[in-house]
């Protein structure tokens, strides 16, 4: 198991004086791994579903391969870099594992919601914004999210907890959570599980105040993968620390 990177020797200029062996490049370097991640997930399910309402794609593969497969990539292009979180509520998970510093949690929040924003400009300048499928009431929906956001949850925290194990196949693992939530919800609702992923669009298509159970919903769902991981798997190991900081793009 690769150690956390504080216990690490590093150039000079790297490692400052912040404590865990969070310097300023390295948080940089984390906070623009954050802002890509999430701008390509956003960019490419929204894009992929606007493609599929003009049939040039199938329905089945915007919403659901779509973001499995980008959540795929980001986690093995970035996953060192900064633990491609790329979803608010994963970020807020590791911390109150214990896993991830705390006074992060906001920069990479930061980035996560500016990210979305950013891609949902450059599609609005391109068409007009899709909007999901919802054959629920918004507390359907809300139920679906926090149901789907539990269980992704739950994947990414336990992949996290035997990081030293499964690195080669925790994309694999989480990539296809992924795909699967929204491949068993998206026929009945906008699923996203991932509050980032939504607030851009539905902010630049004056739906954000009808986009509240997508917003809320994740949050529920973490904070239960979240106790259901703490009464199987107890406490905080180190492997989920790794998992959560990355190594700054240097392991």
């Amino acid at each position: 198991m690769t150690p956390p990177d504080h216990d690490r020797p590093g150039p000079p200029d790297e490692r400052g004086s912040r404590p865990h062996g969070w310097s300023t490049v390295r948080l940089t370097r984390a906070l623009v791994a954050e802002l890509l991640g999430t701008f390509v997930l956003t960019l490419a399910s929204v894009g992929a579903l606007l493609l599929a309402r003009q049939g040039l794609l199938p329905e089945v593969a915007a919403s659901s391969l779509t973001p499995g497969l980008v959540v795929l990539a980001m986690i093995y292009a970035l996953g060192d870099v900064s633990g491609a979180h790329i979803n608010p509520v994963v970020t807020l998970a590791f911390a109150l594992r214990g896993a991830f510093p705390w006074r992060l949690v906001l920069p990479y929040w930061a980035a996560q919601f500016s990210a979305s924003v950013l891609a949902a400009l450059l599609l609005r300048a391109a068409a007009t914004l899709p909007h999901g499928t919802e054959r629920v009431s918004p507390a359907g929906a809300t139920l679906l999210e926090i149901g789907c956001a539990g269980l992704l949850l739950v994947v990414v925290l336990a992949t996290a907890h035997r990081n030293a194990k499964l690195r080669p196949a925790v994309g694999l693992a989480v990539g296809a959570t992924v795909a699967l939530d929204h491949f068993v919800s998206n026929p009945l609702s906008a699923v996203a599980m991932n509050p980032a992923k939504v607030f851009g669009p539905a902010l630049l298509s004056g739906k954000l105040a009808e986009a509240w159970p997508h917003l809320l919903g994740p949050l529920v769902g973490a904070l239960l993968g979240l106790g259901l991981t703490w009464l199987m798997r107890g406490g905080l190991n180190d492997s989920e620390q790794e998992a959560a900081e990355g190594s700054g793009g240097r392991g």
